[in-house]
């Protein structure tokens, strides 16, 4: 092309481009799922639609204050965790207006998922045990963390030390697994209400001001240790020693015995495995302590 013909840039002589908007480019952080631009193809919405759209227009008013909220003094994830939730609860309010309440239909809950006001994979996940209340997919994606697991908001808090009950990196939720995320009706996230000591809640059954703490499951006692340890007894020579570590552990599983019986354990090892020794075996371990002394 001729220098006459090239198209001009709507630049100002000396000033740059416009700035990038917050958000959406320049190194800022990625955004949730938008819904669709409504146009002239976008298919009509289903009956029912008047009834939600004055929610999921809150929800879209929200997403927009959290993605232009100033992010000065927060850490870079931190800037994320608003929009993270948002897009937990907008989802969640299509999920339980379908699933739960059985208030719309399945044509409008499928032109939403369509039109982006709801996250479908998020929902999926929802539908599997263990995963009720997960709070992001991000937080069940191991390439996000270092060594290959999960977010620390999977973790239940009653196996957790005490201390470590803060928010996820990636999400800002701080536990979202099925009995703690149930008892207050959703994830845990870093500005919820909450009790002061979390793990000990946990441990407690999770009590709440209308539920008293539920009693967790008590260890039952392992057949295959049992079996195993029989096994070995039976074999004799030095698989004794294994076979009382292993009904040590079973014992330890089962809640029987106290720090003295514990104690205690090591010299009825010794005592079974002298016992499981043939004459010959011990007439030789004398000999060999004797050459020792």
């Amino acid at each position: 092309l001729k220098p006459s013909r090239l198209p001009r840039c709507h630049i100002v002589p000396g000033r740059g481009p416009p700035p990038l908007a917050k958000g959406t480019f320049g190194g800022q952080p990625p955004l949730a799922a938008m819904p669709r631009i409504r146009t002239l193809n976008t298919k009509k919405a289903p009956e029912g639609w008047e009834d939600v759209a004055p929610q999921l227009e809150e929800f879209h008013q929200q997403m927009r204050d959290a993605v232009n909220e100033p992010h000065e003094g927060k850490r870079r994830n931190e800037a994320t965790w608003g929009i993270t939730r948002i897009h937990y609860e907008r989802s969640r309010y299509i999920y339980e207006l379908y699933y739960k309440k059985k208030a719309i239909s399945k044509a409008l809950y499928d032109w939403l998922l369509l039109e982006k006001h709801a996250d479908a994979s998020l929902i999926a996940k929802w539908k599997k045990p263990g995963f009720e209340f997960l709070c992001s997919l991000q937080a069940i994606d191991k390439r996000n963390s270092n060594f290959g697991t999960t977010a620390i908001c999977r973790v239940p808090l009653h196996l957790r030390k005490p201390g470590s009950t803060g928010p996820s990196v990636s999400t800002g939720c701080i536990s979202c697994a099925s009995q703690e995320a149930g008892r207050l009706g959703g994830p845990i996230w870093w500005d919820s209400p909450r009790p002061a000591d979390l793990v000990g809640w946990a441990k407690a059954g999770c009590p709440t001001a209308d539920k008293p703490g539920k009693k967790r499951k008590a260890v039952e006692e392992d057949d295959e240790l049992e079996a195993r340890a029989a096994a070995l007894r039976r074999v004799g020579g030095a698989d004794s020693k294994e076979a009382a570590q292993l009904q040590a552990l079973g014992q330890a599983l089962k809640g029987e015995g106290g720090g003295a019986k514990a104690q205690g354990g090591g010299e009825d090892a010794a005592a079974d495995s002298d016992a499981d020794i043939t004459g010959d075996e011990k007439e030789e371990d004398d000999e060999e302590a004797g050459k020792g002394d």
